[in-house]
């Protein structure tokens, strides 16, 4: 009878307790794609030319992985303009690579983050210098998110470039097995 009584109340804590936990929204112990647009402007310096300026519409694609157990992400990308790769003057920033590290804030579905890598323009010069930026995040799920950011490059080799950016994406995460 008293194990009865037990199990009984038991079996009525049980969902009470399940409904008490918060779901979580971090990215611990994924990985996964993510795409975005992004719109830049770049500045560009060469030795023995006039420096040039212009608006720069890409697409980036990346990898992000969990490396914190927090549920950061260090994420690895490359990023084409969406024009003509034609550039005589070797003046424009047409294709780079990126590595960076993003710190989250908070576990809920909007949060805010900040990116800190390295960024490195391959055409039409080559260069490498740091990437800094700020955003922020929604995510549908554990599994799925969107994001809009805004970034600062700077490198620094056969040109001396700057960049301002802005970006929307897309992520989608898996878990880690």
């Amino acid at each position: 009878m008293i194990a009865r009584r037990a199990a009984a109340l038991a079996a009525l804590a049980l969902p009470v307790a399940a409904a008490a936990l918060e779901p979580r929204f971090d990215h611990r112990d994924t990985h996964g794609p993510s795409a975005e647009l992004s719109f830049a402007h770049d500045t560009v310096a060469k030795a023995g030319s006039p420096t040039a300026s212009t608006w720069r519409p890409a697409a980036r694609v990346a990898w992000g992985f969990d490396v914190s157990g927090v549920g950061d992400d260090l994420m690895v990308g490359v990023t084409a303009a969406l024009r003509s790769f034609d550039d005589p003057e070797r003046g424009r920033v047409l294709l780079a690579l990126d590595a960076r590290y993003r710190g989250y804030f908070g576990t809920e579905e909007l949060k805010t983050f900040f990116d800190l890598g390295a960024w490195v323009p391959l055409k039409s010069r080559l260069a490498v210098g740091p990437l800094a930026g700020l955003g922020i995040a929604y995510d549908f799920s554990r599994r799925a998110g969107v994001y809009a950011a805004g970034t600062f490059a700077t490198a620094f080799g056969q040109a001396r470039i700057a960049s301002f950016g802005a970006a929307v994406g897309a992520q989608v995460r898996f878990e880690l097995p």
